[in-house]
């Protein structure tokens, strides 16, 4: 796995110069985009102001400056944002700039689609979330191999509607961030689904851990106290479950959960590990207000990257101690 040292000298070596042309791109739809705020909110300020203090409220030139006057002005700058302003290319081109390189630069045998993403079939079998999926989406695909593992992730965003009683459509996410898949080299006969720990581990916890009624798995009792931290486990088979989860690989599952921070959601179905890590953010998408110049800015796209092929190293996935029946 390349280093963070060996980016920087990549990016000031072989980077920058793309990022200079890239951020002239982005300093020039912010000048606009600023140009279009402040008329737009002159304009607006302005009509408000003419209907307060020099128009009768009778009169209907009243209604028009306070009230249609904004919404007109406001509605005209979004249609200039749209025709004028707006680089249409600029996300496009910035991902073939600077994702596509550093992908291939952490290693040339992956590959990348902006506009593809894992479908919601292989999101569904990982068994990890079981709210039926009403809407679904995604981008940024990468796959390819790392020495012996293939494996292929992107980002998603997994989505249920409820109606209100006013007959309003209100959408819930069920996941939003990074779906990881990765051959595990080894058919199950069953299912080992291992979800964060929000409930602790006292006595209570365990009763409620135990009654998932939305699951057909059953509760997996592990004797590893660090792992139960972070984790609790359901199988289909106590004995499949626990010849899965060795010793090693939880302590790679624990040492990783510390390093990322966040919840982690993994599976282990048919001969796959599936893995789903929680953002908020959208991981590959540039920022109009900060420099592509300052490698401050773009360190974190390597560093989401990294972390996504280095689950490959970090849970060993290319030790192979089974084979597929």
């Amino acid at each position: 796995m390349k280093s963070l040292q060996e980016f920087e000298s990549f990016y000031n070596q072989t980077l920058f110069r793309e990022m200079e042309v890239l951020d002239a791109r982005r300093k020039r739809v912010m000048s606009r985009l600023m140009s279009i705020i402040g008329f737009t909110a002159t304009g607006m300020v302005l009509s408000i102001l003419s209907a307060v203090y020099f128009v009768d409220p009778a009169r209907d030139l009243h209604f028009v400056l306070i009230f249609a006057g904004p919404v007109v002005l406001l509605l005209l700058g979004l249609l200039f944002w749209g025709i004028w302003a707006r680089d249409k290319n600029f996300v496009a081109d910035f991902k073939k700039e600077l994702i596509e390189r550093i992908i291939h630069f952490i290693s040339p045998d992956l590959s990348y689609q902006p506009a593809n993403f894992i479908g919601v079939d292989s999101f569904e079998r990982s068994r990890l979330f079981m709210t039926n999926i009403d809407r679904y989406n995604g981008d940024d695909y990468v796959f390819g191999k790392i020495d012996k593992t293939q494996f292929w992730f992107s980002e998603v965003k997994a989505e249920y509607k409820t109606t209100n009683s006013k007959g309003q459509t209100q959408w819930h996410t069920i996941f939003k961030g990074l779906f990881f898949v990765a051959d595990f080299n080894k058919h199950f006969e069953g299912s080992t689904v291992v979800l964060p720990n929000r409930l602790g581990r006292g006595a209570l916890a365990r009763v409620l851990q135990k009654v998932n009624l939305s699951r057909r798995e059953k509760l997996v009792k592990l004797e590893d106290p660090e792992f139960n931290k972070y984790f609790v486990v359901y199988g289909d088979d106590q004995i499949e479950s626990r010849y899965v989860l060795s010793p090693s690989l939880m302590q790679r599952l624990t040492d990783f959960r510390k390093k990322h921070g966040s919840p982690l959601h993994i599976s282990f179905v048919s001969s796959f590990l599936f893995l789903a890590i929680g953002y908020t953010k959208d991981l590959f998408e540039p920022s109009y207000f900060k420099s592509l110049t300052h490698f401050e800015t773009v360190k974190p796209y390597f560093e989401d990257i990294s972390l996504a092929v280095g689950i490959v190293e970090d849970l060993n996935l290319n030790t192979r101690i089974w084979t597929k029946q």
